[in-house]
């Protein structure tokens, strides 16, 4: 099995959630490697990997639709995982943290972590950590809208309050997040296995041929 590896240069992420963030979440904390990982067996290859029991637990923070809740909670009440709910940040969505605790468990929960990122959904998991948390943040539109009142019209820039989910890392976490439209997986790490591709090849499975594609620095 083929897995392209790029590494992304931790100086160009934009950590604080706005129009030209890096990424969708907030990240706390410092990080030393950032990987991406592209591969069509992208479920062979993540759930084999997780197959350690030194990784565990395992936790997760997903934001789903609400037609998805029924769906969800079937799969955890079958696979005995635990989890909660907290608000989302539109008004037909969740925030949902579940608690994996062996191999089994993510293997069927991965496929929804998946499909959940594959449709622009948040979806993250860390190693042994539960590094999720959620805090009100207010916002402004970048651009600003014509508004009238008093038959005058002025141009004004929308504020609002959102829960904006925060990464907060330690000098042992390892993150994942399942990429816009699930092209791609990255993981956020401090172990210094993520430090190389030799190094990397200790922890992947062995069958795993890593094709490496490091990204520009310019």
């Amino acid at each position: 099995m083929k897995v392209e590896i790029s590494y992304f240069p931790p100086e160009k992420i934009i950590t604080v959630p706005r129009e030209e963030a890096t990424y969708p979440f907030e990240i706390n904390g410092e990080f030393q490697y950032i990987v991406n990982f592209y591969t069509d067996s992208h479920e062979e290859f993540f759930c084999n990997w997780m197959d350690r029991a030194d990784y565990y637990p395992i936790y997760s923070l997903a934001e789903i639709y609400d037609f998805e809740q029924a769906e969800y909670e079937d799969l955890f009440k079958m696979q005995n995982i635990e989890f909660n709910y907290m608000k989302g940040s539109r008004k037909d969505t969740f925030f949902v943290k579940a608690i994996i605790r062996i191999p089994q468990q993510f293997k069927e929960y991965y496929p929804y972590l998946y499909g959940n990122g594959s449709m622009l959904n948040l979806s993250l998991w860390s190693l042994k950590q539960d590094v999720f948390r959620l805090e009100e943040r207010e916002y402004e539109s970048p651009y600003p809208v014509k508004r009238t009142k008093n038959n005058r019209t002025r141009l004004v820039k929308l504020k609002w309050i959102a829960n904006t989910p925060i990464a907060t890392l330690t000098e042992s976490s390892t993150m994942f997040w399942v990429g816009y439209d699930g092209d791609y997986i990255t993981a956020f790490s401090n172990d210094e296995h993520f430090s190389t591709i030799d190094s990397l090849q200790k922890i992947i499975p062995e069958k795993v041929e890593p094709v490496t594609d490091d990204v520009d620095e310019e």
